[in-house]
């Protein structure tokens, strides 16, 4: 008991209590291995390193054992525990749908790839371009094609060149050749590497039988395809010659007269017709690929060319070293595109089957895989990221917002009764209004400005011996500002339980602010939407639309907001980050998110103690970045100490009473809206 003691600190023991809670094979594991790392390591380490294999162990019980029997050697040297930590989530996130691979990376793959500063700049800088290259993309035709990262490796089979298939578009986590000062040679780069894997897709045969072919001929063959696409592409697009041409920079003096520096050439000679070499592979090259220029489309001919190319390397006794080959520009990809290395091909059919099937190809016009089509619902799903503030980074596409399916009404144009206006008018008329300098109210008894034409006939009148009119002020008028209000309900299993000296579940207390906060807005300045969430784990994102903003709240809408039932789990940040989304779409002055809650942030897959809270705190930074206010009404009398990290010292109010929540709220949006 005393060595148990001294290994496990009270925080510690209290996670190690969690993580026996949850796997005891897991625990045990754990415990042989502590003992050897407990005086070289920090306590906080040891904490974070059970923390992430709690969280690890929802997900790949079989890859968090594989971990926990590697941990000897990883921690604490040379690999840190945040170092761990991008590691292990990096496969969770990618191998989210292959159990097996997943397990894999666990056992085999290398957490040293996340541990160079220089790797996860790189990183950062293309998860931060994401976006705007897959408009880029779009823009060239291409709208299917995802951009991720390879995952990484150490040592020369790292991955030195983007790869391109018909899903991704896969970037090395390390590029060579940036420095955090080239941002705009960065940017550029990501361009021409985006419009020539384009290129490929649109004028290339794909996973062509890669037999038995020596690599040096696939390098050839592929060095001319390069050059064919972007030549076909640079008919359509004039530009990208200026793009591309900008990275062609090999001479005899850069890259020399090995077979990688003369690969390095040609490609410049074949791109840059200025560009004079007097080597005498390049001068064959580009002679050969000029003169089958006159028809692009004719793909037979380059083969040939490639093929005449490796051949007088033989001659010249080159040596390729597949391993250490790489395709120059570095913007260009690795040619995998073009094979398929599973792919048998006899030696005798080596020669022509290959050209037939180009030819094939050709007369046809038809791709070489047709892929049937599948209705998907686009709609059901939506990816967000989510924030770790121990890595200080945002895990793109990490939590799985699902979005109930609701039929959408026919008609969405509003109606609203007489009465129901009246109630509203009466209701909120006290709220404040701002200057409109549109409306000009004119002829007052006091005002901001003059008005000239009431002043004129006043001195006319004063000349005529009559009485002169005192009205000959003006000043702007003043309305109200137009809102849209997205109530956000907490629906998970908390929410069941009776508020404290009542019968009344919190559930119920949400429901009536609900109604208050729907019925009450006045529809010809307000627009609301009710929404709801529970979740499962950051795969389970459970959101439902209770009432929409071009819905009315009637009967349907009401009886839905009756039929919600409490379960599962609470992660506020990703039901933010999606009512968010929905709320840059409205047109309104002021947009606000609502948050009916009785607890702080939790999930089933989460154990650390702040993970949730910061994450919803960056949830509403965000928001708030783009227009978009967020307050919290809560019914936790202790949620002090972190509502006010999430949503700030003024966004909040704690109601600690059943009876005071409605009122709490109807004094909350008589403050939101008038503000």
């Amino acid at each position: 008991m005393k060595a148990d003691n001294s290994l496990a600190p009270s925080p510690l023991a209290k996670r190690l209590a969690v993580l026996k809670g949850i796997d005891k094979a897991a625990y045990k594991a754990l415990q042989n291995f502590l003992p050897s790392i407990q005086e070289s390591a920090k306590a906080e380490d040891l904490i974070a390193l059970v923390d992430l294999l709690c969280q690890t162990f929802t997900e790949e019980p079989a890859g968090t054992l594989a971990l926990i029997e590697r941990l000897d050697g990883l921690v604490p040297e040379p690999v840190s525990v945040n170092v761990l930590r991008r590691w292990a989530l990096d496969g969770l996130q990618r191998h989210r749908t292959a159990h097996s691979k997943r397990l894999q990376y666990f056992e085999t793959s290398d957490p040293l790839g996340f541990a160079d500063p220089e790797t996860q700049f790189d990183t950062d800088q293309v998860l931060a371009h994401r976006a705007t290259l897959l408009h880029y993309l779009t823009g060239f035709g291409v709208t299917d094609l995802q951009i991720d990262l390879h995952a990484p490796q150490v040592g020369p089979t790292s991955p030195q060149r983007i790869s391109v298939s018909n899903d991704f578009l896969l970037i090395p986590q390390r590029w060579s050749g940036f420095s955090a000062n080239g941002l705009h040679e960065r940017k550029l780069m990501y361009r021409a590497a985006v419009a020539h894997a384009a290129a490929h897709l649109q004028y290339s045969p794909q996973h062509l039988p890669a037999g038995n072919r020596h690599p040096m001929l696939l390098a050839m063959m592929g060095l001319i395809e390069d050059a064919r696409v972007e030549r076909l592409m640079a008919e359509k697009y004039p530009g990208l010659v200026t793009l591309w041409g900008r990275f062609h920079v090999a001479t005899r003096e850069s890259v020399g007269f090995d077979l990688n520096g003369l690969a390095a050439r040609l490609a410049r000679a074949l791109h840059d017709p200025k560009y004079a070499d007097k080597n005498d592979w390049v001068l064959l090259g580009k002679q050969m690929f000029e003169d089958a220029a006159t028809n692009l489309h004719d793909t037979l001919k380059f083969e040939i060319i490639g093929r005449r190319l490796a051949v007088e390397c033989t001659k010249m006794r080159l040596p390729f070293d597949a391993n250490s080959y790489c395709v120059m520009p570095a913007y260009r990809d690795d040619n995998v595109l073009l094979w398929d290395f599973n792919a048998e091909l006899s030696e005798s059919a080596e020669d022509t089957e290959v050209l037939d099937h180009f030819e094939l190809r050709k007369q046809k016009k038809e791709p070489l895989h047709p892929l049937p089509e599948v209705g998907i619902n686009l709609q059901a799903k939506r990816l967000y990221p989510e924030w770790d503030y121990k890595l200080d980074t945002l895990h793109e596409d990490w939590a799985t917002v699902i979005l109930a399916s609701r039929p959408r009404p026919k008609n969405k144009v509003r109606h609203f009764s007489k009465s129901h206006e009246l109630h509203n008018s009466l209701r909120f008329n006290s709220l404040a209004r701002i200057p409109d300098r549109s409306l000009r109210l004119k002829r007052l008894y006091e005002g901001d400005e003059l008005d000239i034409d009431a002043a004129v006939e006043s001195i006319v009148q004063r000349a005529g011996g009559l009485a002169p009119e005192p009205r000959i002020f003006m000043r702007h008028g003043r309305r109200r500002r137009s809102t849209a209000i997205l109530l956000l309900m907490d629906l998970s299993e908390s929410t069941k339980r009776f508020v404290p000296g009542s019968f009344i579940s919190v559930l119920d207390i949400e429901k009536r602010a609900a109604t208050l906060v729907a019925d009450s807005l006045d529809a010809s300045r307000d627009r609301v939407a009710v929404h709801g969430f529970s979740s499962n784990g950051r795969n389970e994102v459970h959101y439902v639309s209770i009432k929409d903003f071009d819905d009315p709240f009637g009967p349907e809408q009401k009886a839905k907001l009756k039929n919600q039932e409490g379960h599962l789990s609470t992660r506020i940040g990703a039901a933010l980050r999606h009512a968010s989304v929905l709320l840059k779409e409205e047109i309104s002055e002021r947009k606000i998110i609502l948050l009916l809650t009785d607890g702080e942030p939790s999930d089933v897959d989460v154990f650390e103690e702040d993970y949730l809270v910061e994450d919803a705190r960056h949830a509403v930074a965000s928001a708030k970045a783009v227009g978009i206010d967020s307050f919290c009404l809560t019914l936790d009398r202790n949620a002090d100490s972190y509502v006010r990290r999430i949503f700030g010292s003024r966004n909040y109010l704690i109601a600690d009473k059943a009876g005071s929540f409605a009122d709490s709220t109807a004094q909350t949006l008589v403050k939101l809206i008038g503000k």
